[in-house]
């Protein structure tokens, strides 16, 4: 294996036995390297293939941006999240993780530290990932001697909600922002606080993740409507119904989203559930 380019000391970029190219991290790695030398596999720490070449090529100018240190305890995060979540997370946050980490380091040991202003919604609405990233905030404190607290889990938890989602983190904050809107709406309907702990409380809250979702990517629903189901519920389910025509109205004044009759039947059964549970 030969480095086809050196990026720092401890980062340089050569081929695989495809003919890919990967990057190889390693603490002097490349030091007094230059093209075409041989690379020394015993100091190899970290390697890195991203499929997607557009990132690709944006990792590569992150690379000379941030730490080896904030590369390696990203990857390491990325892994943890991995293997709690049992979920597959989007190539992007190789690049959004390590620049966050990097920003707040920076900002913490300047003094600054910055509010997350939706960071009760996130430990409700995102708590295994919230979870997670009180983790990552607990190794990132211990390797870097900073102390980031909860706010900065909550910030973290966006970053794994975003690689799921694969949506951009502004569409993450919009739809954790829209999610406490409807449940504002629902509690002061129902006059009861939806319990995000029970089954009933969590499908709840999945229907209306993905369902934000939809709203702003501006995915189409691909669901076919059935007008039968929409009468059956909206006679059988009354009040429920009644509820989801005051969200349909919200979303349509805050976001000029019409929502489809099928969307409006599978949200009244949603909100039936939440009724027979109080009663």
């Amino acid at each position: 294996m030969v480095i086809k380019q050196v990026i720092n000391n401890n980062i340089a970029i050569s081929l695989d036995s495809q003919g890919d190219e990967i990057i190889l991290i390693g603490k002097g790695l490349a030091f007094n390297k230059k093209k075409g030398d041989e690379v020394d596999t015993q100091k190899v720490e970290k390697r890195f293939y991203l499929e997607d070449q557009g990132l690709y090529s944006k990792f590569k100018k992150l690379l000379q941006e941030v730490s080896i240190e904030e590369i390696n305890i990203s990857d390491d995060i990325i892994g943890l999240a991995k293997r709690r979540l049992k979920k597959e997370l989007n190539e992007s946050i190789y690049i959004s993780l390590p620049d966050h980490i990097s920003l707040a380091v920076t900002r913490t040991r300047d003094g600054l530290n910055v509010k997350n202003g939706l960071l009760w919604e996130i430990k409700k609405l995102y708590k295994e990932e919230y979870l997670v990233a009180k983790e990552a905030v607990q190794m990132i404190n211990e390797r870097f001697k900073v102390e980031l607290g909860e706010d900065e889990a909550g910030f973290i938890a966006f970053h794994f909600v975003n690689a799921q989602l694969n949506s951009g983190m502004n569409t993450v904050t919009k739809i954790t922002q829209f999610i406490k809107e409807i449940l504002n709406i629902i509690t002061y309907q129902l006059n009861i606080s939806v319990d995000e702990d029970s089954l009933t409380g969590f499908r709840f809250i999945t229907h209306l993740k993905f369902f934000a979702n939809r709203i702003f990517t501006q995915e189409e629903n691909e669901s076919s409507e059935d007008p039968f189901l929409y009468d059956v519920v909206k006679e059988r389910y009354s009040q429920a119904f009644d509820i989801t025509q005051k969200v349909k109205q919200h979303i349509s004044n805050k976001y000029s989203y019409k929502i489809s009759d099928m969307e409006a039947t599978y949200l009244t059964i949603h909100i039936q559930r939440l009724l027979e549970r109080k009663n």
